[in-house]
């Protein structure tokens, strides 16, 4: 079905989206600098069957002109994640314009029936390619460009605090996570800036992997972490500088705490604070004992759940841990790692694959 429509500037739009959730755009958002963006031109469905409305094109599109948001950006900070909507331009034309907003369903000043969400992006620290592994380089704070996302280019899961580190391959949370909404076993894990990590001490690390399934994502593997990492620089024994590891420290900081501890990938804390506990299993061999004290951990650790006839039974982590010095790195691997273990010094970060 199509309808022809005519725009103020006579131009005729044909199959306009006449049907509901309908949404097409020539290209993808993306970021032109520190607070603008490229929108290419959209056709965007707005509150039902026959609300189809056109999107023009526009570059260097600012989000903190008082006319592009809903007055949430006027204290655009640090952490900030921000939604993008396609709005209703109620003013007799086909078309609609853009407004950025701090909220999650829609802007102040609409409601579903006049304002749909079509993208978004992180305000938070970069670090170019260029700047990779630069002790002297502090990461701007800004539009981070690759977590920007629309509809048609962005992970399965939530894009909230993420970013894609392999085009059309995987999103990564640019945060470890912290707790969320909800309680065990369906709390949903968030990446945030901020926050108090979540660290295996209440949780043993074989309860991560339901963790990270509730947000819709999945535990990063050794080749991920290693490329997620790229770029952060490595940690000193004497100092939390350029990661929290100072040989000193006592436990895990807040997420984000460490300004230069940023990858080229823009992933926040791939090194030091905790280890980010990696979804590859292994068994040394040897050793083998048939029980129950590598099940019952945990979450749920008094509830009977089988028993594991097991041997050396190791997984990987990644980045090393709070108190690591200058042995904690972007490629700073460890195959010791028990999964029944819970001591706190191993923290959550989930990725997830492209739509």
């Amino acid at each position: 079905m199509s309808q022809t429509v005519k725009i103020c500037s006579d131009v005729n739009i044909a199959q306009f989206a006449a049907f509901a959730g309908y949404f097409s755009i020539n290209g993808q958002i993306s970021a032109a600098g520190a607070t603008t963006l490229n929108i290419p031109e959209c056709l965007v469905n707005i509150g039902g069957n026959g609300q189809g409305y056109f999107l023009e094109a526009q570059s260097d599109w600012s989000i903190v002109d008082p006319a592009n948001h809903d007055g949430s950006l006027t204290t655009l900070a640090l952490g900030d994640d921000i939604s993008l909507f396609a709005v209703d331009a109620d003013d007799g034309t086909s078309e609609a314009k853009l407004i950025a907003s701090k909220n999650v369903a829609f802007p102040d000043g609409y409601d579903a029936t006049n304002s749909r969400k079509i993208g978004g992006f992180h305000y938070g620290r970069v670090r170019p390619i260029s700047e990779r592994y630069d002790l002297a380089f502090t990461p701007a704070v800004q539009i981070v460009p690759n977590s920007v996302w629309d509809l048609q280019h962005r992970p399965t899961c939530d894009p909230t605090g993420m970013v894609e580190i392999t085009p059309g391959g995987f999103w990564a949370d640019i945060y470890l996570n912290s707790e969320g909404s909800g309680a065990w076993p369906e709390n949903i894990p968030e990446s945030r800036y901020g926050a108090s990590p979540i660290k295996d001490d209440v949780y043993s690390r074989t309860d991560f992997h339901l963790l990270v399934r509730n947000a819709g994502k999945r535990l990063p593997t050794v080749e991920e972490f290693l490329t997620y990492a790229e770029g952060a620089p490595a940690g000193q024994d004497g100092n939390n500088t350029y990661a929290w590891s100072a040989t000193t420290n006592l436990g895990p900081t807040t997420t984000g705490d460490v300004d230069k501890s940023v990858s080229m990938f823009n992933v926040v804390d791939a090194v030091g604070n905790l280890w980010d506990w990696i979804d590859n299993h292994l068994d040394l061999g040897g050793n083998y004992s048939h029980g129950a004290s590598v099940v019952n951990v945990g979450k749920d650790s008094t509830t009977p759940r089988g028993t594991g006839y097991l041997g050396d039974w190791r997984c990987f982590f990644g980045g090393w841990s709070f108190d690591s010095g200058a042995s904690g790195g972007s490629r700073g691997l460890s195959s010791a790692a028990q999964p029944q273990s819970s001591d706190g010094n191993v923290g959550l970060r989930g990725v997830c694959d492209a739509l």
